[in-house]
């Protein structure tokens, strides 16, 4: 339990359910699932499948997981892709040649989509579950994308984030400890439901402790506060909303802001958003740097694409690269530091150990790219010899925005 306080009935309460998921899944791996994924996975002829909702920077990544499930699988199809009205109202090009539809029209054409299996991505990306009642009137099973990417009934590889649930079911012991480090009632419930989450592989239990996804890395509940001299390094700047909203809720106040990316592709749409900022609110120290951030300064092999791109190891001639560098050697101080990072968060803190020791910056922490991002990341923060309040928040309806506020 907390050292920090004394739990309440809802942190109980929650402690409780994830230890009954543990001990269920440990006897069946896919206890938690639920019930209508497993019927209509289970039969002798595999559904049609509905992809609904394409919104979000995860769904190119998705998609071609959820092709690769249809190419393991003899008999599995993709029937439709759903687009948001709000996205395109009008009848939608094709999205890699699958027959792509405006939900307007998706429900004006439900009756041919009989017997299909709704993968569902709605409620990922925004608060509020739409048009679930509408689905289940029209007969269609349903299950969210990370429950069909670990259906038990298919051949899915490793699954979405498989890998994490099968580390923490067995480093559970351990990965529980963590539970004294938070210094609040809720980071304590954000924690019993992310590991029941991931180790349930029903991403459903993180509904339960959600934040609101438009306030994205700053939290309103948190109250952060930035000196108006704050050099704030946002590492993994993919279109430079964050660095755009630092720069709002700070009111322009702020020392300078240094914007990392390393995709050509999000840096150029970096810059012109960066741009378009100073041309409407005036000079800023916003400064757009095209590397990752690391614990060397290298070019370094990668893998991913648009908001994925990641460090694989060392260069491979031919192959995909990303330059990289440690912010050691780049700022001179630092006031705040954001990583999200796909993975390299870890890596990105050994390469920044000397302005944390020195400027001692608040920090948000990714904590969901792998397994082990808990123990090393709250294990890395314990190691600098500052006394960090740490929290913790996660802002979406699937593993992402989660992270760990250290101020």
């Amino acid at each position: 339990m907390s050292d920090n306080f004394i739990p309440n009935a809802d942190s109980l309460r929650a402690r409780e359910r994830l230890l009954d998921i543990v001990e269920r899944c440990r006897k069946d791996r896919h206890a938690a699932f639920p019930r209508a994924g497993r019927d209509a996975l289970g039969g002798d002829a595999l559904p049609g499948l509905v992809i609904y909702g394409t919104r979000g920077m995860g769904f190119p990544q998705q998609l071609d997981a959820i092709e690769a499930v249809v190419a393991r699988n003899p008999g599995l199809r993709i029937a439709a892709i759903i687009r948001d009205d709000e996205v395109e109202s009008a009848t939608p090009a094709p999205i890699r040649k699958h027959r792509t539809l405006s939900e307007s029209e998706f429900f004006a054409h439900a009756g041919e989509f009989e017997g299909c299996l709704v993968v569902d991505r709605t409620c990922t990306w925004y608060p509020g579950v739409r048009n679930k009642v509408r689905l289940r009137k029209e007969g269609l099973a349903i299950l969210r994308v990370e429950q069909f990417l670990n259906a038990p009934a298919l051949n899915t590889g490793e699954g979405y984030y498989r890998t994490h649930a099968d580390y923490m079911l067995e480093n559970f012991e351990s990965l529980l400890r963590f539970e004294s480090v938070w210094a609040d009632e809720q980071s304590l419930q954000t924690y019993y439901y992310a590991l029941a989450s991931f180790i349930s592989m029903n991403h459903e239990y993180f509904a339960i402790h959600c934040g609101d996804y438009r306030e994205r890395y700053f939290p309103s509940d948190l109250q952060m506060r930035f000196a108006p001299d704050c050099v704030y390094a946002d590492c993994g700047a993919y279109d430079g909303y964050e660095a755009l909203h630092f720069a709002k809720i700070t009111g322009g106040r702020f020392g300078a802001i240094h914007s990392f990316e390393p995709d050509s592709e999000n840096f150029r749409t970096l810059t012109r958003n960066v741009h378009s900022y100073i041309a409407a609110h005036g000079p800023a120290e916003i400064f757009c740097h095209e590397f990752g951030v690391y614990d060397r300064n290298a070019f370094l092999g990668s893998s991913g694409y648009a908001a994925g791109v990641s460090v694989t190891g060392d260069a491979v001639p031919g192959q995909a690269g990303i330059h990289v560098c440690r912010l050691d050697d780049t700022l001179d101080e630092l006031g705040h530091l954001r990583l999200e990072i796909e993975g390299a968060e870890l890596a990105a803190l050994r390469g920044a150990e000397g302005l944390i020791t020195r400027c001692r910056p608040t920090m948000t922490l990714s904590a969901y790219h792998l397994p082990s991002d808990f123990p090393d990341l709250i294990g890395f923060v314990q190691g600098t010899g500052h006394d960090y309040r740490m929290r913790l928040r996660h802002q979406s309806l699937e593993p992402g925005v989660l992270c760990v506020y250290c101020d």
